[in-house]
């Protein structure tokens, strides 16, 4: 078995540049001359929370499942050089995560449902190899800044509004007769620890105990993203 997996790979090594050297007809072969590039993009998103805890009290937190959300935005792309672009996506996402708490010595639970409008700016490096006939695979690194729209208060946890993030993501630039469609795979990561301890706005103590038993919590996400440009 290993054996024919051995030669099974060696005939698709051998094959790549005989199917990358055959010509097809290519569509819309000059957009890529173009400096400047528009388009919007829509997607679905995955998103958890990190959470290390303060060992404070006996309450611990999770996040037990992901729920999918639903994201949608504009595209600006502005070409460096033939394979090195500039892109910025601001991103609307709209977002709900459930948290779940137990007590370690009664078992008792609560849970929590997270809801966050994010407004995401991302500024993103574009890397892209040859194009090979209708198609052109890239890679794609950058820094993003989130705000959240629908900023929540009275709960056993309150986020901050503002994050700052890093993020990769691969893809593929499809060329279509009339237009590029790009579908893309993001993962994205939270660099600020985004709980608010201060609880300014707690007029309930009996909720205390939940902020207490948090010593940080990070956002992280994946997303699946389709350009149309």
């Amino acid at each position: 078995m290993l054996r024919k997996i051995l030669v099974f790979l060696a005939i698709v090594m051998v094959s790549l540049p005989l199917v990358a050297q055959r010509q097809g007809v290519k569509n819309i072969p000059y957009i890529d001359q173009r400096r400047v590039h528009y388009g919007f993009l829509l997607g679905v998103n995955l998103s958890d929370v990190t959470m290390m805890h303060s060992g404070a009290n006996t309450w611990t937190a999770e996040c037990p499942s992901v729920n999918p959300a639903f994201c949608v935005g504009l595209m600006g792309d502005v070409a460096l050089t033939e394979h090195l672009n500039v892109r910025c996506t601001p991103t609307l996402y709209f977002m709900s995560r459930d948290v779940k708490f137990i007590d370690q010595s009664t078992l008792d639970t609560r849970t929590q449902t997270l809801k966050n409008n994010y407004l995401e700016l991302p500024i993103s490096l574009k890397v892209a190899t040859h194009r090979i006939n209708n198609y052109r695979p890239y890679m794609l690194m950058g820094v993003q800044a989130d705000y959240d729209l629908a900023h929540e208060k009275e709960q056993p946890i309150v986020f901050r509004r503002l994050d700052l993030g890093l993020h990769v993501a691969m893809g593929c630039d499809f060329y279509l007769p009339f237009f590029k469609f790009c579908p893309e795979l993001r993962f994205n990561l939270g660099l600020l620890d985004m709980l608010d301890h201060k609880r300014t706005d707690l007029k309930d103590e009996t909720m205390r105990p939940y902020t207490d038993a948090l010593n940080r919590a990070r956002n992280k996400s994946v997303s699946l993203i389709f350009f149309f440009e």
